[in-house]
């Protein structure tokens, strides 16, 4: 019959080429993720160095108004929104010219550690996939 027979070394053959070929196709599936991935982080950090020119600007101005007229009023409290511009100012610096994007990166990997059960649309490669694995058989509660 059909079904009972005996599958060719030639069949064989073909079925490892296929596996090959469709580990090669998603393995070039995530390099282009992750191409993808990195090409938007680099627009959003462009995007944020524009911005913070343009913030900068404003920021610093609004900053020197709000002293002028502190000064010239004799009032302190003229000078209050300074405090927010300089807050606001140094965070956008942070996120176009410092280590923002890579902290983020950190702490999404640590997010991810502590609750990989909890987050499922999540982006994944195979090794990831064989690394939790692995993972899972040697943790102790398996072992148990």
């Amino acid at each position: 019959m059909f079904w009972r027979r005996e599958i060719s070394e030639h069949d064989r053959r073909i079925e490892e080429a296929v596996k090959r070929l469709e580990v090669t196709r998603i393995e070039r599936e995530i390099a282009l993720r992750e191409a993808i991935n990195e090409r938007k982080n680099a627009y959003k950090i462009a995007e944020a160095q524009e911005r913070f020119k343009w913030l900068s600007l404003t920021g610093v101005s609004m900053s020197l108004m709000s002293v002028v007229a502190a000064v010239n009023h004799k009032n302190l409290f003229y000078s209050i929104p300074v405090i927010p511009c300089t807050v606001i100012i140094g965070y956008e610096a942070h996120k176009a010219y410092g280590n923002k994007l890579e902290t983020i990166i950190e702490s999404t990997e640590e997010v991810m550690k502590k609750a990989t059960r909890s987050l499922s649309s999540s982006f994944i490669s195979v090794k990831e996939i064989d690394s939790r694995v692995e993972d899972l058989l040697t943790s102790p509660e398996v072992l148990d």
